[in-house]
């Protein structure tokens, strides 16, 4: 799949295509209703490019009306999983202040018209541009019947009497719903990174880590929990503990994975976490000792699950 970064970088091969605009933070089910519907969009056209626009950072994050809210997916993993739904390229717009004063009729010329020259939009019912949100799907009707390309409404999806979006699993993964979160993904909540250098304290205690920073990342409780993690094409079982270490006063929170019958060198290594069961909340312990009991106590929990669970 091609990224695209700025007008400047489309290349011929991407115009007159096929265009879906979001944030698509968490890659939903509701958003891949939109990609499928784009892939029809694109056979009614011989096969047009199916372009994807999106923001990078977070409109919401940019503007300070929640500098708080987690990303549920870092922009990396959105564009992987962007690439699995079929897409052909995602246009990566940078969210600044020249992008956020743009008007809705100055967005749809700067880059629909005169970027991609596009022939069609699909958005979803509720999608809003514009300074200030000021446009919405009847806008953006009256300026494609002005330029000459269609326009398209996707429903939103629901799960019994709620809406799909992303602020709904970010709330399910908070209060620890991670079986209605993964209803609304259309697959099991994860976290993912890149492992880094710890302090090694997991060797020395006699269960070794893999460590994945997850600062500004949207996560589950904090705790100790039984999971699995994907590891060069293997899913392998294992316990995590995710907090900022109270024994030993981490600054920010921390994903320490320790891979069950596992012994190889993770370090750089590109690592997926999904959780399975909730163990314990974080808790400090009053020393080395302690600690250690504890988790060889959630080591021996997280066996007996796998055992039970097959």
């Amino acid at each position: 799949m091609y990224i695209i970064r700025g007008n400047l970088n489309i290349v011929p091969r991407f115009k007159k295509a096929v265009v879906t605009i979001g944030n698509f933070d968490g890659v939903h089910r509701g958003h891949q209703a939109i990609f499928s519907r784009l892939q029809s969009l694109s056979h009614a056209h011989g096969g047009a490019p199916r372009v994807v626009i999106t923001f990078e950072p977070h409109p919401r994050r940019f503007l300070g009306t929640d500098q708080s809210m987690a990303r549920i997916t870092r922009l990396g993993v959105k564009v992987r999983r962007l690439a699995e739904a079929g897409v052909d390229a995602v246009f990566i717009l940078r969210f600044n202040r020249d992008l956020a004063t743009l008007s809705a009729e100055e967005f749809v010329q700067r880059h629909l018209v005169q970027g991609l020259g596009v022939r069609e939009v699909l958005v979803g019912e509720n999608f809003r541009f514009g300074s200030g949100g000021e446009g919405n799907l009847e806008t953006l009707r009256q300026l494609g019947a002005q330029h000459g390309f269609g326009v398209h409404e996707e429903p939103l999806m629901r799960v019994g009497d709620t809406v799909i979006s992303s602020s709904m699993i970010r709330a399910a993964v908070m209060r620890g719903d991670l079986e209605q979160a993964g209803v609304m993904l259309g697959r099991p909540f994860e976290m993912e990174g890149r492992v880094i250098a710890g302090a090694r304290r997991g060797r020395t205690l006699g269960f070794p880590t893999a460590n994945i920073p997850v600062r500004n990342m949207l996560h589950p409780p904090l705790g100790a929990w039984i999971v699995q993690g994907w590891v060069a094409g293997i899913w392998r079982k294992g316990v995590a503990n995710l907090g900022i270490n109270p024994t030993f006063s981490l600054e920010w929170v921390n994903l320490e994975t320790h891979l069950l019958d596992f012994s190889g060198d993770l370090y750089r290594q590109w690592l997926r976490v999904e959780f399975l069961k909730f163990i314990r909340p974080e808790q400090k312990f009053s020393n080395l000792e302690a600690l250690q009991r504890r988790i060889a106590r959630d080591v021996q929990e997280a066996k007996h699950y796998f055992s039970s669970t097959g």
